[in-house]
């Protein structure tokens, strides 16, 4: 079964070792944005018997006319990730729904064909976007015209 809680700092140490040990999941998550994302009231740990098996990272942002969720990271692995990730993304949009915030945005990787399914099926829909990134300064390669 499994189980979602809201993400707290203490969950950081189980959140790095599970990034560790999955496949897929990408970086392990800093000691900043799990801070950062314990206090926004959207962020979610998925756990079952065997542990932590997933975690969302989102926020809700201003933009000047309304405000808007925004899933950052969804990360899940281990047996049933079919079920952590719809009880991930449902918390996500029960506690938005909760917050009286009813726009919600996720960013879904191109090859995450699963999820984008998840997304469609629970009436989220695609927006024919490209996001671009640029980083600045010696984290951006070299220098700073990246």
């Amino acid at each position: 079964m499994v189980r979602v809680r809201p993400l707290d700092v203490s969950d950081l140490d189980a959140l790095r070792a599970f990034a560790a040990a999955t496949p897929g999941v990408g970086e392990a998550p800093g000691r900043g944005a799990v801070a950062f994302y314990a206090r926004t009231g959207h962020a979610f740990v998925a756990e079952t018997d065997a542990g932590v098996r997933g975690f969302a990272f989102a926020a809700a942002v201003w933009d000047g006319e309304r405000p808007t969720v925004r899933l950052a990271r969804l990360a899940f692995g281990g047996d049933d990730v079919d079920a952590v990730r719809a009880a991930l993304l449902e918390a996500v949009t029960k506690s938005a729904y909760d917050a009286a915030v009813y726009d919600l945005v996720a960013e879904v990787a191109e090859d995450d064909a699963a999820t984008a399914a998840w997304l469609r099926q629970a009436q989220w829909r695609a927006r024919p976007v490209t996001t671009f990134v640029r980083t600045l300064g010696s984290r951006g390669g070299g220098d700073a015209g990246g």
